[in-house]
């Protein structure tokens, strides 16, 4: 049986949980079954360097030379058409987007030429829409409403956000397919063995407790990385005679505003923010504790690698990921989202009880091997893009 080509597209390649995530993909996916392509709006960021290099690169902003246009809508159209061309270029046989504001590109390119489209979303649409879809919200519902009815197949990493997305777009009951995130449990391994080179984080207070929190993430406010700041430093006042850090890994647009917010409550020596880190794991994995703060999620990444990790995982019960990943608490804590006296409270039982992590931690990490090894979802995934491709010769 020959192979399928199938683009894969997202907007950049940064270091989102999204892209993170295709990029396993590209690196699982059966190369028997599937050749890869992968196309970009932009061709940046620092996991580009990770595509695998079997994988052609295309970005809509080196095969278009035309000047920027003003006029709303018009750069839109220039990307879909573009992509439309890119699609028919390579003779594809399905195209596989990433993130709803890839659908309105790809969705929209490979209809247009008749290709089968696979769309995943990567958020609650409910909590997630809002924040990220930027000018002519309405008008856009509206297109990805149309685009995900006329697709081949309509993908979501959480069931709490497939169901979320069928009424946000008034599409069919079960109509959105589940399908989990993965997690490349080796590679994890690798990275979670590298030192950290960090003279703050690695160091050890004679006589007093050191206590190690880590959180990653974009750096927006929906993560919620402000609240576990403020809890931070009612733990530090609570707790005089224990040495806490707090490193948030990850960029974002929200850096000053937590940059400023350390430095008001005088945390400087408690609260660092070391950026993207491609060496994230060793972070997890050296860590007492992994927090997830987030307001909603959709199947978080860091959650699952921390896990992987023999780390222990708090995140608030947030929609829609978090409590699916932890079974309603059987592998992590949950707590109240938005709460920063809940979200101290949980961490301090941590800090008061070392035994407290490893009600957790073994389980965690077999739950993650059994339940979310990148190599089944690169499976269930192929079979989902080969049963697009059939319908299309159907």
């Amino acid at each position: 049986m020959p192979r399928i080509k199938v683009v894969f597209s997202i907007g950049s390649m940064h270091g989102g949980g999204a892209e993170r995530q295709l990029v396993s993909l590209l690196r699982h996916i059966d190369r028997t079954r599937i050749e890869p392509f992968l196309y970009l709006v932009y061709g940046s960021g620092p996991l580009l360097a990770e595509v695998p290099d079997d994988v052609p690169i295309n970005t809509f902003e080196s095969r278009n030379t035309n000047r920027p246009t003003v006029f709303p809508g018009a750069m839109h159209r220039q990307r879909v058409n573009d992509m439309s061309h890119f699609l028919r270029e390579v003779q594809a046989d399905v195209s596989y987007d990433r993130t709803f504001l890839m659908t309105l590109i790809a969705a929209d390119a490979a209809q247009r030429v008749k290709i089968p489209n696979v769309s995943t979303i990567v958020t609650d649409p409910k909590y997630g829409f809002r924040s990220v879809a930027g000018r002519f919200q309405s008008v856009k519902r509206r297109r990805l409403q149309g685009l995900y009815a006329r697709s081949a197949c309509v993908v979501a990493n959480s069931s709490g956000a497939a169901r979320s997305a069928e009424t946000f777009y008034g599409l069919a009951p079960r109509s959105v397919t589940t399908l989990y995130n993965g997690v490349d449990i080796d590679l994890v391994a690798q990275q979670a063995s590298v030192s950290i080179n960090d003279d703050w984080w690695n160091a050890t207070g004679p006589g007093r407790q050191i206590f190690r929190i880590v959180t990653a993430g974009r750096l927006n406010r929906e993560k919620g990385f402000h609240l576990l700041v403020d809890a931070v430093a009612q733990l530090r006042s609570l707790n005089p005679n224990v040495d806490f850090r707090l490193a948030i890994l990850g960029e974002g647009d929200g850096r000053q505003a937590l940059e400023t917010q350390v430095a008001e409550l005088l945390l400087q020596d408690t609260v660092r923010l070391p950026g993207f880190r491609s060496e994230a794991p060793a972070w997890y994995k050296s860590a007492d504790l992994f927090v997830l703060p987030s307001f909603f999620e959709g199947m978080p990444n860091v959650l699952l690698e921390s896990m992987a990790c023999d780390t222990a995982v708090l995140s608030t019960d947030c929609p829609s990921g978090p409590a699916e990943i932890l079974d309603s608490g059987r592998f992590g804590v949950l707590c109240p989202t938005g709460d920063v006296n809940a979200l101290a409270a949980e961490i301090e039982k941590f800090v008061a009880d070392a035994g407290h992590a490893k009600c957790y931690t073994s389980i965690a990490a077999e739950h993650v091997r059994q339940s979310f090894a990148i190599s089944a979802t690169a499976e269930r995934l192929g079979n989902l893009l080969e049963t697009a491709a059939a319908s299309r010769k159907g």
